[in-house]
């Protein structure tokens, strides 16, 4: 089984014999506590942490858990976005073990958010003070939970969102975790020309995955690349908005600026963006000349308000 909505974690203590988290990149190592969570085994299969001590427990290669193939009360928490590769893995060593994305987890008193710094919440605050029910669009969704900045509109029952994501794997987990938001596997574009751009991408680092060349040179990922569908963003709100989404956040690792410039702010008067923060003033810029106030600047997000 997968466990796809929120679940408590003190529950599932006491449900499982054993728990194994999986993956000690820095998503473990950011909202890993072993005072909370008390994971009985943890693992990293691509072996870079293998026999380190990180927040209270040890690293262990995937091969210590092997004992655990006929266990029948056995959870397999996963942490990376990588949850596809992850899940084969778990499927060939311990068949018989339940998985669940950490993010997922509920803790008492820990905020419930699924961005990387919080953004999810300011949004979430900012729109409900103005709105009953309101709409959204997700450009660049990469994993529909883990650091997305959307889910939890989903999960307070805020579904009317749109999801738009060129990788066909994290389209695929969407539908699974968010069946109720509408999923387009294309890509946005910032010209009405384009029916295909070139997607540069990186399998076990999918959050990097970009249409620019210069970026996926930087990165090492030029090698790896394949034409995808794209769509005119602003045909994509025609088509799929009766008039337009209160909500957009947009990741589109460098693309950002462009379709923001190619939007028609005029006819979609949204009146909440997120974007990333880094391509530094051109954005703020852009913004403020639309008609836009920056209400919060996160580390690694920047969020404007229409005035």
């Amino acid at each position: 089984m997968k466990y796809t909505a929120r679940v408590d974690y003190e529950t599932l203590r006491k449900d499982y014999s054993t728990i194994i988290g999986w993956g000690a990149g820095l998503e473990f190592q950011k909202y890993y506590d072993h005072g909370i969570f008390r994971f009985d085994h943890m693992v990293d299969g691509e072996g870079r942490n293998v026999g380190r001590t990180i927040n209270g427990i040890m690293v262990q290669d995937v091969e210590k858990i092997i004992s655990y193939r006929n266990c029948d009360s056995l959870l397999v928490v996963i942490y990376p976005n990588i949850e596809n590769e992850i899940l084969l893995q778990v499927s060939q060593l311990l068949p018989r073990a339940d998985t669940v994305a950490a993010r997922l987890l509920d803790v008492e008193d820990r905020k419930k958010t699924y961005s990387t710094g919080g953004e999810d919440i300011i949004m979430l605050d900012y729109i409900q003070s103005r709105y009953s029910d309101f709409s959204y669009i997700d450009i660049g969704v990469c994993h529909p939970v883990v650091r997305n900045n959307t889910f939890l509109f989903y999960e307070n029952g805020f579904t009317r969102g749109v999801l738009v994501e060129p990788n066909m794997e994290m389209c695929s987990m969407a539908a699974e975790y968010r069946p109720l938001n509408k999923i387009i596997n294309a890509g946005a574009s910032p010209t009405s020309a384009a029916e295909e751009l070139i997607y540069y991408y990186d399998s076990m680092h999918p959050g990097l995955n970009t249409f620019l060349r210069h970026v996926a040179i930087s990165r090492g990922m030029e090698a790896n690349f394949r034409k995808i569908p794209v769509v005119d963003i602003n045909s994509i709100i025609a088509e799929n908005f009766e008039t337009y989404p209160n909500v957009l956040d947009i990741d589109t690792e460098g693309l950002d600026f462009d379709l923001l410039s190619h939007l028609d702010f005029d006819k979609y008067p949204i009146d909440l963006v997120g974007t990333e923060a880094s391509a530094g003033s051109r954005i703020q810029w852009l913004m403020t000349a639309k008609g836009y106030r920056l209400l919060e600047v996160t580390g690694e997000n920047e969020i404007y308000v229409r005035r």
